[in-house]
């Protein structure tokens, strides 16, 4: 005769699990996208190049205020976290001009975090 084992978990055990199984995923959520938006920002100001440092200082003053404050949630499964630079030269330091040779910084900086991010959640058969 087979051995057969049976458990019985009341409905809201298994919810209570549940709810602090959610909170885990979405506090580990938020803590990695605050942490790749500040990688990326240390890297674009570290490569953003430097003529009067107005551009830089934008970022420098991006990246703190982020530092104190939490991804913003749009749903329970997202977390959102953004950085501007409203510096009016950074657009054409990033795109270039008739004259310039783009940098993109920005766009290398999120490219090479996306990269790395699909690298960490790369499933293998």
């Amino acid at each position: 005769m087979p051995l057969q084992i049976s458990v019985r978990v009341p409905s809201q055990t298994v919810s209570g699990i549940r709810d602090r199984w959610q909170q885990s995923v979405a506090s580990a959520r938020s803590q990695m996208v605050q942490s790749a938006t500040e990688v990326a920002l240390v890297e674009i100001i570290e490569s953003v190049p430097v003529k009067t440092g107005e551009t830089q200082a934008e970022w420098q003053s991006e990246l703190t205020r982020i530092a104190g404050t939490l991804p913003s949630s749009g749903s329970p499964d997202t977390s959102l976290q953004a950085a501007t630079n409203a510096v009016e030269q950074m657009l054409f330091l990033e795109y270039g001009t008739s004259q310039m040779q783009p940098r993109s910084t920005v766009r290398s900086a999120l490219s090479r975090l996306r990269a790395q991010l699909q690298s960490l959640f790369r499933l293998t058969n």
